[in-house]
């Protein structure tokens, strides 16, 4: 039963992220005769305003915000947690130095990081990755400095000192894994944060580019037609649940196997 709590999840994700290979339409294709269709075989969840299949399109909107998802959270957790461990060996001054510097700059919300991209690079997929993960990865580096400080004070890492470990095998092979649970739970509660950012920033207008597909700029789409097919509306926020939903499941469960060990 756990593993099904743990698996499913997973399971959710990952279709969300490559159903758009079992997309049965070209989600740019537009028809103006089958708009606003009603659900068929051929148009599982209908049609938009165009003529578009909505199923299709809500599959290919997976590909896009999961896969800025999956990429930044890869980018984070490898430069976060190496960073992260490196500091953590660092004298007392040095470290109050950096965790004030950290403090600094993890106040700063990702919005300003969007806004400051936005305006350097333009509206587009990188523009929006880059933003994520630069305003994850600092709270990744402050997240794993602290959890290496701790570490390093427990009897286990004095004792592969006194045997003749080494400074990297103490840091990747004893003091890593004890800690990569809680880096793992945070970075899966920060995909269920990016999807929802990058939803509410394409809705409001900040969105990946004109001719991408994402769950948000559909429901920014959506909203203009919901008096008329509100099930437009609804797609999209529904899977934006489920996915913030499955990593928030995957980050309990993470959580859950921590206190079990």
């Amino acid at each position: 039963m756990k593993k099904l709590k743990f698996v499913i999840p997973i399971l959710v994700v990952v279709f969300c992220s490559l159903g758009f290979m079992l997309a049965p339409n070209n989600p740019y294709a537009m028809d103006a005769a089958h708009k606003f269709a009603s659900f068929s075989a051929d148009y599982p969840f209908g049609t938009d305003q165009y003529g578009r299949c909505e199923f299709s399109r809500i599959l290919y909107g997976g590909q896009v915000t999961l896969g800025i998802v999956v990429v930044g959270a890869a980018i984070v957790l490898l430069i976060g947690t190496v960073i992260g461990l490196f500091l953590g060996r660092m004298s007392t001054g040095k470290s109050l130095l950096f965790n004030s510097l950290l403090d600094a700059v993890t106040a700063i919300p990702p919005l300003a990081y969007l806004i400051i991209f936005v305006g350097i690079w333009g509206n587009s997929i990188p523009t929006m990755l880059v933003a994520l993960t630069v305003s994850l990865i600092l709270r990744m580096i402050k997240l794993s400095k602290t959890q290496t400080e701790i570490e390093l004070g427990k009897a286990y890492v004095l004792c592969a000192i006194s045997s003749g470990a080494s400074k990297m095998r103490i840091l990747f092979v004893h003091v890593l894994p004890n800690m990569i649970r809680s880096l793992i739970h945070f970075l899966c509660l920060s995909c269920a944060e990016m999807i929802m950012s990058i939803s509410a920033f394409s809705f409001i207008g900040l969105n990946l580019g004109d001719d991408v597909i994402d769950w948000g700029s559909m429901l920014q789409e959506s909203r203009t037609v919901y008096s008329v097919r509100s099930s437009l509306l609804y797609f999209p926020i529904l899977f934006i649940f489920i996915c913030t939903l499955a990593f928030n499941l995957i980050a309990r469960q993470m959580e859950g196997g921590e206190e079990n060990a």
